[in-house]
């Protein structure tokens, strides 16, 4: 059976890129909040007292600060760009067409009887 995908729906591809997105950007984020803490201990052990304390404050702060707000950031960067691409996508495909899939159905046994399945779609 031989589909074709003439058009992606903006407004969902945005929705799950937004959470995509945002996953990968929390990960980034802790990436970098482990990484500023590091740099903050490594800091603190060159300078005295008073620049000690306050490099631990500023680094853990911004280390927790850079998780949200890369989570964030490439949330919506990556959905804006996913918006455009869909876009892209949709005015190609009417002038080039869109991608063509193949797809097989298995052939299953049911009570003694075969039959091949079947996709349904819109």
């Amino acid at each position: 059976m031989n589909l074709e995908l003439k058009k992606i729906d903006i407004w969902s591809c945005i929705k799950v890129s937004f959470i995509l997105y945002g996953i990968f950007g929390l990960a980034i984020g802790i990436f970098y909040a482990i990484l500023l803490t590091f740099l903050g201990g490594i800091l603190s052990s060159f300078g005295g007292k008073d620049f000690g304390s306050l490099s631990g404050l500023f680094t853990g702060f911004l280390g927790i600060f850079m998780a949200f707000f890369l989570a964030i950031f490439y949330a919506v960067i990556g959905s804006i760009f996913t918006a455009i691409f869909a876009w892209f996508y949709n005015v190609f495909a009417k002038i080039a067409g869109g991608v063509k899939f193949e797809f097989e159905g298995e052939k299953t046994v049911l009570k003694g009887e075969e039959s091949q399945a079947s996709f349904k779609y819109e």
